[in-house]
């Protein structure tokens, strides 16, 4: 049975339950988590995320980049659109034992420069081995970012791979 047929098989499931009508556009826990693309990193698991309860954006690293500061303009306009709350609470999610933690910052620092917006001279100051210091990083990046709406609410975590425990390295605090 390939991936697909399996995955496919468990929608059928998955529908069955279905309630029969559209859910919210608007997460119920009105929050954003942005996480590695790991799949050891899954917030769903991690953190039990129900469905529809949160907005969930992964990449590489968890990392604040580019773009998914564009993806968060793009989120908050259609909530300003839709006339849905734009105060969310935007968790950064990174983890342990990262696939970024195993580029070096000086022998891949065009590809990672090119990521995470930056020089590739500034590719050290990023903290690509140690996710404590990584999720402080984007933390103020994100607080400081003219994109992130005012009314956001950001902190961050680190997801210990080898113990299932996630830290919390940044508390949450307004933006403003």
């Amino acid at each position: 049975m390939t991936a697909l047929a399996m995955l496919t098989d468990r929608n059928r499931g998955f529908a069955a339950a279905h309630p029969g009508r559209r859910p919210a556009l608007e997460p119920t826990l009105k929050t954003v988590i942005l996480c590695c693309a790991d799949h050891r990193a899954d917030p769903a698991h991690v953190l039990g995320l129900q469905p529809n309860e949160a907005i969930v954006i992964r990449n590489p690293g968890g990392r604040v980049t580019p773009n998914f500061l564009g993806s968060l303009a793009v989120l908050a306009t259609v909530a300003r659109t839709e006339g849905l709350s734009t105060r969310y609470e935007l968790i950064v999610m990174q983890h342990t034992d990262c696939g970024l933690s195993h580029l070096s910052p000086d022998a891949h620092a065009d590809v990672l420069a090119s990521f995470l917006g930056v020089t590739p001279a500034e590719v050290a100051a990023k903290h690509i081995g140690d996710p404590r210091e990584a999720v402080r990083n984007d933390v103020a990046l994100l607080r400081n970012s003219f994109v992130a709406p005012g009314a956001l609410v950001s902190s961050g975590v680190v997801y210990d791979v080898d113990t299932g425990r996630v830290e919390v390295i940044v508390s949450p605090l307004t933006s403003d």
